[in-house]
């Protein structure tokens, strides 16, 4: 009798609606004994004389198969608080991990893998070959695979109790998010607040049943109550509440305290490096990024802060003034973004309000389409009718030239109060021994606040947000296009994935594209070239802020991850960054670092990702802004340069070569 379980049938798109809690064990189970089988095959046919195919895409069709069913689960655990789901779901994925583990620990699988790459053929690989043979051995190597025994299950230990701390880390901040209320009844104190985020409010107010407002730590809620609240005492009293979240201080002091679980991770982290041979964590989790060594990511973000210097004292002495004139005396972190929004709005003469009336979400969405088209000379259409895990989800194709390039599932709403934007690969590209292509996969996940029933506009900053993750997504379509190896977004590191999310924010500063994207929402006319400019100049105007919070969070994991033996605590490693950075002194008296949850989902020892990323994305949109935003040919040598190369060399020397290519020459 057939097994009927959605998850072990031969589908292209999931069959998200018919999976149960009752499937997933069974599944994982199943997928395990068929994948051990066949990895014994592997290993006996490949002892002697390996090959690509039958090593290394054979290998890639057992660990696809479970990749994507952890994919598919973790998508789906977003939307359940069932017990009987949850649970299932947390052994599935633990015995699924546990078989991950089992194959970067299988000396036979690792010797197939070193004799293949010892082999005369493997000389003659091509670029990409080369490169994922080389990050397959690092990856063995770095799972502990070259250790003694004793090390090896001391290693295990370690990753199971790292992982543990994570997750009870991650949950003792969902935990601090949602105690945290602020039931308001008189309106008088919303006094600044945008009608679209009291409407919100309102909204959170009648599903709480309770009258008026309800103000919650939603990381967008406490973006706009900061930079607009006129009540001083609500802001710091908001401003409080997060930033002490999950800490020994604020509203909840003590009730979920990450404070001691930092700690136990940054020693168990320091202990797991030491045993894998590397002085210190960031050593460690350099290894597959492209700056190599903890003195050159100081040297970088070092770089950065003296850079920033002379604008973060302009920027003070100019909201200083602001302050004095208002009123407001010994200024504090709560009135900064508050005061920096009222000089944007004297400087440029537009408001966030001005702006967002002109991007609705469907629009902005077929003019990024538009755009993507005019650049890479990709089509993206939509698709209904697809089996879907909530309501509101969209689903969009990709092609070229009427081939089908890979999908992308979109999620434009935030599903709870909490989380982040975020993009994930829900299937690489690869080619089979076969000569089949199998179709890359991703899920675009935005957070916006709103409902598919409602007209959802976009502000700048969700502009970015969309662009960013767009990028993330098109980088898993695009990447390795013509390369007969795997190819994602979870085959790069951390520095060159968020490379992509930083290049696509680069539109939503042009004037020329914005103007270009718009509609407005009501007349359907364009955003007026006077105010595109505006905004690309607020944009620019006290950003400092933001930049000195990047660059403090960023100096603060390198040195926390990478001075473990030098008797400071995390409070004082974090007071540290914060000093040297110079700008934002009365961070110290918060506990910033409980609720940074980069410590804790991959990020950890590579956050300065984001600002290497961001000046490598700079560099390279000069080229746009010397040959013009909507260039397409411009657009194909990024796509033939940068894109599809994917990791078969360095993203630096992409870069290199896109930027320096003559304008009109074929790349």
């Amino acid at each position: 009798m057939p097994d009927l379980n959605p998850l072990l049938q031969d589908y292209h798109l999931p069959p998200f609606s018919a999976i149960r809690a009752e499937h997933l064990v069974p599944a994982i189970d199943a997928i395990v004994l068929s994948s051990r089988a066949e990895v014994a095959r592997i290993i006996a046919s490949q002892r002697h004389h390996p090959n690509w195919d039958d090593l290394m895409l054979a290998m890639e069709a057992v660990t696809s198969r479970i990749d994507e069913v952890l994919s598919v689960i973790y998508i789906l655990d977003s939307t359940t608080t069932d017990p009987r789901w949850l649970e299932a779901s947390a052994l599935a994925t633990f015995r699924a991990s546990a078989f991950t583990q089992e194959l970067t620990g299988n000396q036979g699988l690792y010797d197939c893998y070193k004799a293949l790459a010892a082999s005369s053929s493997a000389a003659l690989f091509d670029a990409s070959r080369q490169s994922l043979l080389k990050r397959t051995l690092k990856k063995f190597r770095l799972a502990g695979i070259e250790l003694e025994p004793a090390m090896q299950k001391k290693r295990v230990m370690l990753d199971h109790k790292i992982a543990g701390l994570q997750q009870l880390f991650l949950t003792r901040l969902e935990q601090a998010n949602n105690a945290w209320r602020k039931h308001i009844t008189d309106e008088s104190r919303l006094q600044g607040l945008t009608p679209t985020l009291k409407a919100r409010m309102a909204q959170k107010a009648r599903a709480a049943n309770v009258q008026g407002w309800l103000i919650t730590l939603n990381d967008e809620i406490y973006r706009e109550c900061m930079a607009y609240a006129q009540d001083r005492t609500l802001r710091e009293e908001i401003f409080v509440a997060y930033n002490t979240r999950a800490s020994d201080l604020g509203p909840h002091a003590g009730q979920f305290d990450n404070g001691p679980l930092l700690q136990m991770l940054r020693v168990s982290r320091h202990q797991k490096a030491m045993l894998l041979g590397y002085a210190n964590f960031v050593e460690l989790a350099l290894e597959l990024q492209m700056l190599e060594t903890r003195d050159q990511v100081l040297d970088f973000i070092r770089d950065q802060i003296a850079s920033s210097r002379t604008v973060f004292a302009h920027d003070k002495q100019v909201l200083e003034a602001l302050g004095h004139e208002l009123g407001l005396t010994g200024l504090q972190s709560w009135d900064f973004a508050f005061l920096a929004q009222i000089i944007r709005q004297r400087i440029c003469g537009v408001s966030e309000d001005d702006l967002r009336v002109y991007f609705p979400l469907e629009n902005t969405l077929s003019q990024l389409f538009a755009l993507v088209k005019q650049l890479f000379g990709i089509e993206i259409s939509e698709l209904y009718g697809f089996d879907a895990w909530a309501s509101g989800i969209r689903l969009f194709q990709i092609t070229e030239h009427g081939e089908v390039l890979g999908q992308i599932f979109f999620v434009p709403y935030r599903q709870n109060d909490g989380g982040y934007p975020y993009a994930i690969s829900l299937r690489n590209r690869w080619t089979t021994a076969e000569s089949r292509r199998v179709q890359p996969m991703a899920v675009l996940f935005t957070q916006f606040e709103g409902t598919p029933d409602e007209t959802c506009l976009l502000g700048h900053r969700q502009l970015k947000i969309l662009f960013h993750e767009f990028g993330h997504c098109l980088q898993q379509l695009l990447v390795g296009i013509g390369y007969r190896t795997k190819m994602g977004t979870d085959d790069s590191g951390i520095d060159s994935a968020e490379f992509f999310g930083q290049f696509f924010e680069r539109w939503c500063d042009s004037p020329d594209c914005l103007a270009w994207l718009s509609s407005h929402f009501k007349t359907g006319a364009s955003l007026p070239m006077a105010m595109a400019r505006q905004q690309a100049l607020y944009t620019d105007t006290q950003s400092s802020w933001e930049q000195a919070e990047s660059l403090t969070l960023a100096l603060f994991d390198i040195e926390v991850h990478g001075s473990q033996d030098d008797g400071r605590t995390i409070e004082h490693v974090f007071a540290s960054a914060n000093r040297e950075v110079g700008h934002l002194p009365s961070l110290d008296t918060v506990r910033y670092a409980n609720s940074f949850s980069h410590l804790v989902s991959g990020y950890e020892g590579g956050y300065y990702a984001y600002q290497w990323s961001e000046v490598l994305a700079r560099r390279a949109f000069k080229r746009f802004e010397r040959e013009g935003v909507f260039n397409a040919a411009t657009g194909r040598a990024f796509r033939e340069q940068v894109l599809a190369p994917g990791h078969s060399r360095s993203l630096l020397e992409s870069v290199r070569l896109f930027s320096e290519e003559p304008s009109g020459r074929a790349p």
